[in-house]
């Protein structure tokens, strides 16, 4: 549809009100700053929820392998050639076994829960989130860039952690790295010794009692992901065979592919490959739960935040039926003077699609900035009015993350243009079907 010079000065001066009608300006300005931040709501609201489903996927999988292979009924008695084959199969970049168990931890100022993880030393180091968070230089940044003691239990001053230690010193008999939320929980730091209580008891002269070992922290590391930093311990992988009495077994089988895009495809063939000895899974797949929640929680956010701009959509009704109204002689004069119906109908078109448009310009504009930005705005808002905007704990990620999608961005600004064009459409043909004499009569 073209819209003529003439069609186009126009609709510009109507939307130019005179003084006594700046109650319709008012209107219009109105529709113009729903529509824009309703789309800049919406584009932020997007983005963070789909950072904090790719931020959580993409931290679970540097930590843990993009897949695991478990046999279901227990341990893995005899995983080496289990191994051999995986490790063997096109596109698996390594494969590492892992002893997994839960404890219970008692230090001198607490007990908590905790998971255990017995590792090799050598595949410890090749998990970059826990090797990268123990070098000097991110032993103090990462936690003062990304932490605000705001969102510090109250009821505990926080632990001044220090020195980080080495990722080496695992290989020390009785050594461990613990997260460094769980480090400020018990109140311990490099050096400190704690006991850990297996679940699993052994038969003493006295009786069956917990089995209890007492270790001492060699490194305090940290990933970024409330979940593991304060529930995670890493020993090695032969203490916790020990601890756990599995003798030469595994609890499961940790693969990273060598490309992480297409990682679902590895799971049949490593399935195939391992034949019924055991089975391979995705983490998505083992929290469907969880991320068909985040799934079920974007879409609502995404019909409940689209009523803003279905709220300014309507705002550009009533402000053009208010204009078609006032303008009545007007479009009388033009009507007489020679303009078709189709010239009066694309005049308010021009209206409303110009507030259209220049609404959802400003509301990806400021989306856009918003997104890029987020973090430290939030940290400023924290560190201005100490209030707990995103709580690690409750979140499992300890920086707010916001992911821009293009498709989403675009799909976004073509549903309020939609919007605005179909508010635009009832005042614009109301217009067209105005009477000349009628018009010319009332004015």
């Amino acid at each position: 549809m073209a819209f003529s010079a003439v069609e186009r000065l126009i609709s510009l001066r109507y939307l130019r009100a005179r003084r006594e009608e700046g109650f319709i300006s008012i209107i219009a300005w109105f529709s113009l700053v729903g529509i824009a931040l309703g789309v800049g709501t919406l584009i932020v609201v997007m983005a963070v929820m789909n950072g904090f489903r790719v931020e959580l996927l993409n931290q679970i999988t540097a930590v843990n392998g993009q897949l695991g292979v478990t046999s279901g009924r227990g341990p893995i008695s005899d995983y080496q050639p289990l191994l051999d084959k995986i490790r063997m199969i096109p596109g698996v970049a390594s494969a590492n076994p892992v002893v997994e168990g839960q404890a219970v931890v008692v230090s001198t100022d607490g007990v908590r829960g905790v998971m255990i993880r017995g590792m090799r030393l050598e595949d410890l180091e090749a998990r970059a989130p826990i090797a990268r968070s123990l070098l000097p230089s991110a032993a103090t940044a990462r936690r003062d860039a990304s932490r605000s003691d705001v969102c510090a239990p109250r009821d505990k001053p926080p632990t001044v952690i220090g020195d980080r230690g080495r990722l080496q010193d695992l290989a020390d008999d009785g050594n461990v790295i613990v997260g460094i939320q769980l480090a400020e929980i018990l109140d311990v730091k490099v050096g400190s010794e704690i006991d850990i209580v297996s679940p699993r008891t052994i038969d003493t002269p006295v009786g069956r009692v917990p089995r209890k070992i007492r270790v001492r922290v060699a490194a305090v590391f940290e990933v970024g992901m409330y979940d593991y930093d304060s529930n995670f311990i890493y020993m090695p992988m032969e203490k916790a065979q020990d601890f756990f009495d599995q003798p030469g077994q595994a609890s499961l089988i940790e693969v990273f592919a060598a490309d992480p895009g297409n990682y679902q495809r590895l799971a049949p063939r490593i399935s195939e490959a391992v034949e019924w000895k055991a089975y391979a899974f995705d983490w998505i797949e083992a929290n469907a739960g969880f991320f068909n929640t985040v799934q079920v929680q974007t879409n609502v956010m995404f019909l409940v935040l689209t009523l803003i701009i279905v709220v300014a959509a309507f705002n550009i009704v009533s402000s053009l039926m208010m204009l078609v109204r006032t303008k009545g002689p007007d479009i009388a004069i033009l009507r007489t003077m020679g303009a078709s119906r189709g010239q009066i109908l694309r005049i308010f078109l021009v209206d409303g699609m110009g507030i259209g448009l220049v609404g959802v310009g400003l509301g990806v504009g400021l989306g856009l900035l918003f997104v890029r930005n987020i973090e430290a705005l939030r940290q400023a808002i924290q560190s201005t009015f100490r209030v707990c905007l995103f709580d690690p704990q409750l979140y499992l990620l300890s920086e707010l993350p916001a992911r821009i999608s293009s498709g989403e961005v675009i799909l976004i600004a073509v549903m309020a243009l939609v919007f605005a064009f179909l508010a635009t459409l009832y005042p614009a043909w109301t217009a067209t079907r105005l009477d000349p004499l009628e018009g010319l009569r009332r004015g």
